[in-house]
């Protein structure tokens, strides 16, 4: 039997921090040392804090100015310099060295190897790091909650995929599953405490990976237009539903019709004509998103920065706390997510192996305010860690595939106490 409670009301901020993700004007596709010296600028004074609370006695020095046998703090950018790393100039290799190049190519889940190396920069020189696991590092890096009242839940989804494995029958089935259980239509006899929960949801976000729609081949042109004309129709008829009963935030993500560099710009409005004529509960966000729901703060991604994290680096299951909870398949991306959160950047790995823009007068990837609540989307199971910060802690939280899982994330936003739930 369904819980009879009156749905919960959470206090969604109006508008969010994703103004310094929006791409405005005319973007110049260049070099990308103004974007590295953006982001030096941006986190060398935390660093140097940092360093100084930790040697108070060691002099501050640039590479240029290193001593030998001098204990001293360098602040600077990590660069990692990787045999097997994807580049886009081997395209261009000689026909000699093509077998060279078709074994790079070829898609790996990691690319690192022992004798891959680092090396450090400041505005004035290089120079190589020695001492270090070169695996634990991607280019880029730079060296009150109360259980009162009744509980109010964010719901995390993403990776919904219609057009692609999730426009399968029973991924329909399912989808419908999730509408109704988000909007309070379902009756879940099995569980009513799920029913119960499902009443106190007061903001839903999509992290990405809503649609799946190829670009139709020459061949089957006709069929494929139509199965992507369906597939949007239905998502639009999905969060109409929901944007009609609660907040939903939809992100935009790694297979979605939008720009592929990071920041990912919102979906267009003319894919879900029904849904946006709610105005003040259909929000179509940028990737990265960040957003509060009463005044807790959430930052999130789509998942992108995680995989990349994960491809060139040697971090995995083993970095994540005891405080970890969830499907063991979810560590390796939990800890990647807790790394960046250290190294207080979303995605320290762009432009060297993500894709993004080239901007001259910032670093929108910088975490400038530390967020209460950090997830990426679109992974392969569920699982959360909490990283203690000097500011307190950050919940973390894989968010995994729905299409593939059935599950979605409920955090509440009194406690931020985080689990699962699976519709099957």
């Amino acid at each position: 039997m369904a819980c009879a409670v009156e749905r919960a009301r959470g206090t969604r901020d109006g508008s969010t921090t994703n103004e310094k993700y929006a791409l405005t004007g005319r973007v110049d596709h260049g070099q990308y040392y103004q974007l590295y010296y953006n982001r030096l600028m941006a986190l060398k004074p935390r660093a140097v804090a940092s360093a100084r609370a930790r040697w108070p006695n060691a002099p501050v020095r640039g590479v240029l100015e290193l001593k030998e046998h001098e204990p001293c703090v360098v602040v600077g950018t990590v660069y990692k310099e990787m045999k097997d790393k994807p580049i886009i100039l081997d395209e261009y290799v000689k026909d000699f060295e093509r077998e060279v190049y078709e074994a790079k190519r070829i898609e790996r889940g990691n690319y690192c190897r022992e004798d891959d190396r680092l090396e450090f920069e400041d505005e004035g020189a290089r120079v190589r790091v020695l001492g270090v696991d070169a695996g634990r590092f991607v280019t880029g890096v730079d060296a009150v909650t109360t259980a009162d009242g009744d509980a109010k839940y964010v719901c995390l989804v993403s990776g919904l995929e219609l057009g692609g494995r999730g426009s399968s029958a029973e991924n329909l089935a399912r989808n419908q599953m999730f509408v109704d259980y988000v909007t309070g239509a379902s009756v879940m006899d099995s569980d009513a405490a799920s029913d119960c929960d499902a009443a106190h949801i007061c903001q839903v976000v999509v992290a990405g990976g809503t649609l799946n729609v190829n670009a139709p081949s020459l061949d089957d042109s006709t069929a494929s237009a139509a199965a992507s004309a369906a597939a949007v129709k239905e998502l639009d008829l999905m969060f109409t539903e929901i944007a009609s009963a609660v907040p939903v935030d939809v992100m935009s993500g790694k297979s979605d019709p939008t720009n592929k560099a990071m920041p990912q710009q919102p979906l267009h409005p003319v894919y879900f004509t029904e849904a946006t004529r709610f105005e003040k509960t259909m929000r179509l966000a940028t990737n990265p998103h960040e957003f509060s729901v009463d005044n807790i703060s959430f930052l999130g991604t789509s998942g992108q920065n995680v995989d990349d994290v994960l491809t060139f680096s040697t971090i995995g299951a083993d970095d994540v706390s005891s405080s970890f909870s969830g499907d063991d398949a979810a560590k390796p991306a939990v800890a990647a997510l807790s790394q960046t959160l250290r190294w207080q950047h979303v995605a320290p790995s762009a432009p060297d192996t993500l894709a993004c823009y080239p901007f001259k007068d910032r670093d929108p990837f910088v975490i400038d305010t530390i967020p209460r609540v950090y997830f990426a989307g679109c992974q392969e199971a569920f699982g959360a860690d909490r990283v203690a910060h000097e500011r307190g802690e950050t919940l973390v939280v894989s968010v995994p595939r729905f299409s593939t899982t059935g599950c979605v994330v409920l955090i509440d936003v009194r406690t931020l106490e985080c689990r699962v739930t699976r519709l099957a």
